[in-house]
């Protein structure tokens, strides 16, 4: 075995592991972590007999990592070595360290919580922070605490935040192993060339891998986001090889959908050079033999939970700071290298990318946290909790499945659900199928909408009954069809008809499903997103969420009324439509008459002033249809009339001067003093409308009546006879002046109350009024003889001593034949003109 970095703390390693039962390791890239610790172990005396399970993230890694660990041992994998991930595996009765990946841990462990035949359990490259393997750790901890203290379990990363983990865990011995197996030369973008777009990264690319072919030795391992990135630039690349007549390179994809045979042509040693275009699948845990050139994009695609939308979507984002040293060390696993970074050197990285525990559809984790026993998640340890409002979306959803009781136990049919192994939609709908006779249909549904579209880049229609035909059919030997991809949804489709096989009976109705009954089963799924056509021929489409879809005008399923729409690129606004099945109203109503429900509404009319009344079905949040419906006496009127108030607001009764004062002054009294008096914010006015308007809507029929309402009588009776009176008291709706004139108080601002006054009006008024016990004063706009606000002013007295004068100059000349006086404080306060004041004299 050649010696790693790793080996030089393996003693250390041994040696912790014979005194605790948890311990982290840190190793960089290439050390040998993922494949000498392990196997370094099988020989240990706490063993005894059991196994070692070992989590890996990735299913490529974990087969890989399994197969050189087998090799290492001069063995064939599945003898002392195994590996079991989705759809595959490879291991026997003599196996005693065993690679998983996916939910298979998860699924060990409700399986038998105290994991009986194991000993250790290994988390590989934790730093990825997948659900399952969060959950992994969480369950594996309580299991250590409770049933097992023997349970030993070892954390490993290369980029890891250890005091972090240290924190959840404790004080657990850390190992570091020091440095890299080689060093690795990291060449960032030159400052004068601009960072590359989405139609530049190509180009930038395709000159950086023809600058290392010709300046740099080995391999060379390109990080792409996407597949579809990996095919467009390979059919570019390959173009180019062809001109320059590169005979002795090879180029290889990498990615996930990928046979077992292409991806073993990318990773296996080959007599060519090879450039292998990658996604995030080859950053960590795999050597590809050969590699001493990395190109990094930095991009990755993430999965994102739109939980505004309760929608799924691939995000394009820049990876972290931790994604980049592990994408880099692979030039530096075999030999020194060199790692080519498509960012400027002065870009700012994240430290780690956000882990799928707070960016993912949670609805199969709290399933699984409610087999487990778990009704509060903090009963067990994780490094990140979600968020309250994502915990109740998600069992909300999963109660609508029926897979959670009320009081969010889980139910028999949340059990098979993760029996299936599948998303709980998909469970839900393979269950319901079962009961019609299409299981079978409904799991090649499933896993037709788990994987990536069979259909190529060049075919656009978004009709799944297409792709689910040709599936049905195997007829998928055409030029815009992925068969690689069409067989493994196949391959798929048949595990999960599988595992239901294995829970329950299995119905087979002999009749072939036709496309309605197909779009019956995805509604099973999809509740949420039924789509209506908002009006015809237009492309824009309302969903039973409550958001908004738009399809392709060109699409084949253009003009249907009504449409399931389950995969949608996620927007707040108008999300598009990807895929979808087309489905009537009548198989609507006749198959989900249990989702529709029946809402009395009455519309106004503002053009005629009349309310039309009308009967509407909804499918969750969506309007199926309405039609008008007579003033009946088994109606309740009011109640309808109560939900078009709401609806359009209080403004559609009759609020005259009196009924708008006492409202504010109501209002003005709650902001600035804390006694018991009703609300009159409109807010709380609507929200109370049943408890003080439905008394007087008995009669109401039409416009003309509910605009007849005496409204302040209505709200001044929700006032005993000695709230009345304090409201007087503190509040009054008048003052009464040094003129003799009562002046109206403005309260429309609650917290500021106005009082505006002809500035001869309150002559000799020394000191500014003060209301509400003498707490607040007023705020005096003092006004001109024509009315027109001249000062603003709290302090009444200073405004006399300061600013009078000046005042009294300017206004002098422009209203001769209004009183002036040179003292205002002495001055006899008037409301009439110096003529009619000589008249009063002679009286």
């Amino acid at each position: 075995m050649k010696n790693l970095p790793i080996h030089d703390v393996l003693d250390d390693i041994k040696s912790r592991l014979n005194h605790n039962s948890t311990l982290i390791l840190q190793a960089p890239p290439g050390a040998g972590k993922s494949t000498v610790v392990p196997i370094s172990l099988l020989n240990e005396s706490w063993l005894e007999g059991k196994m070692i399970i070992m989590l890996e993230p990735r299913r490529v890694a974990a087969r890989m990592v399994a197969e050189q660990m087998a090799r290492l041992l001069n063995e064939k994998v599945g003898q002392s070595v195994g590996y079991q991930v989705k759809m595959d595996s490879c291991f026997s009765k003599s196996t005693k360290l065993l690679v998983v990946t996916e939910a298979i841990l998860v699924r060990k462990l409700q399986n038998d919580q105290a994991l009986e035949d194991v000993a250790m359990v290994i988390f590989d490259e934790f730093h990825e922070r997948s659900i399952h393997t969060d959950l992994s750790l969480a369950l594996s901890l309580q299991v250590q605490e409770l049933l097992r203290d023997d349970l030993k379990l070892l954390i490993m990363s290369a980029t890891l935040d250890s005091s972090e983990l240290q924190n959840l865990l404790g004080k657990v011995p850390v190992i570091t192993s020091k440095g890299k197996a080689y060093s690795v030369e990291n060449i960032y973008l030159e400052a004068n060339i601009k960072q590359p777009d989405i139609k530049s990264i190509n180009t930038t690319i395709l000159n950086t891998i023809f600058k290392a072919l010709e300046g740099d030795d080995g391999d060379i391992l390109v990080f792409l986001a996407g597949s579809k990135e990996i095919r467009r630039l390979k059919t570019l690349l390959e173009e180019r090889l062809k001109n320059k007549k590169e005979k002795e390179i090879e180029v290889f994809p990498l990615y996930s959908a990928l046979s077992k045979i292409e991806q073993d042509r990318a990773i296996r040693k080959s007599k060519k050079r090879k450039i292998i275009l990658a996604t995030n699948i080859a950053q960590t845990s795999l050597t590809i033999e050969g590699v001493k050139v990395v190109i990094d994009t930095g991009l990755e695609k993430l999965a994102l939970y739109n939980y505004s939308t309760g929608m799924n979507h691939l995000n394009l984002s820049f990876i972290s700071e931790d994604s980049a040293i592990q994408r880099a060390g692979r030039a530096g696993r075999l030999s020194e290298g060199k790692c080519y970074r498509l960012w400027h050197k002065s870009k700012i990285l994240q430290k780690a990318t956000k882990p799928e525990i707070l960016r993912c559809d949670l609805s199969s984790f709290f399933l699984d946290l409610a087999l487990w026993g778990t009704k509060d998640i903090k009963e067990l340890n994780f490094l990140d909790y979600p968020q309250k409002e994502v915990e109740a979306g998600s069992k909300e959803m999963l109660q609508e499945l029926k897979m959670l009781d009320e009081n969010y136990e889980i139910t028999s049919i949340g059990k098979k659900a993760l029996s299936l192994g599948v998303h709980p939609r998909f469970a839900f709908m393979i269950l319901k199928a079962n009961d019609l006779g299409f299981a079978y249909e409904a799991s090649l549904l499933s896993s037709l909408l788990s994987e990536k579209d069979i259909f190529k880049n060049t075919y656009t229609d978004s009709d799944i009954y297409l792709r689910f035909i040709h599936l049905y059919e195997k007829e998928f030997d055409n030029t815009y069809i992925n068969s690689y991809l069409a067989k493994n949804i196949l391959k798929q489709a048949q595990f999960f008809y599988s595992k239901l096989k294995a829970i329950q009976t299995v119905n087979v109705n002999k009749t072939k499903i036709d496309e309605e009954t197909l779009a019956v089963l995805l509604l099973f799924a999809y509740p949420d997103r039924l789509a209506h056509q908002r009006e015809k021929n237009e492309n824009r489409y309302k969903l039973s969420n409550g958001k908004g879809a738009i399809l392709n005008p060109e699409d084949s399923l253009f003009n249907e009324e009504f449409l399931i729409a389950p995969v949608l690129n996620a927007q707040n606004k108008n999300s598009y439509i990807n895929l979808a099945l087309k489905i009537s109203l009548h198989t609507i109503e006749e198959k989900f008459a249990s989702y529709i429900k029946r809402k009395k509404s009455i519309i106004y009319n503002k053009e005629n002033k009349k309310f039309d009344t009308k009967e509407e079905y909804y499918f969750y949040e969506l309007k199926l249809y309405s039609k008008p419906i007579s003033l009946e006496s088994e109606y309740d009127f009011s109640k309808l009339l109560l939900d078009l108030i709401k609806k359009e607001g209080l403004e559609l009764l009759t609020w005259s001067k009196k009924a708008n004062d006492l409202k504010n002054r109501i209002n003005f009294i709650n902001e600035n003093m804390d006694i018991a008096l009703p609300s009159f914010e409109t807010t709380s006015l609507l929200d109370t409308m049943q408890e003080w308007l439905t008394p007087y809507l008995n009669e109401i029929k039409t416009i003309k009546q509910l605009e007849a309402l005496d409204l302040y009588s209505i709200l001044l009776g929700r006032l005993s006879w000695e709230n009345q009176q304090l409201i007087d008291t503190l509040a009054p709706s008048y003052i009464k002046v040094p003129s003799g004139s009562n002046i109206k108080i403005d309260y429309s601002n609650s917290k500021t109350p106005i009082l505006a006054v002809k500035i001869q009006e309150i002559f000799g008024l020394k000191q500014t009024p003060k209301i509400l016990d003498n707490k607040i004063a007023l705020q005096i706009h003092l006004l001109s003889p024509a009315q027109r606000p001249i000062q603003i002013t709290y302090d009444l007295k200073s405004f006399w001593e300061n600013s009078y004068e000046e005042v009294r100059k300017e206004l002098f000349s422009k209203y001769k034949k209004h009183y002036w006086p040179e003292n205002p404080f002495e001055a006899v306060a008037t409301n009439k003109t110096k003529k009619n004041m000589m008249k009063d004299k002679r009286l």
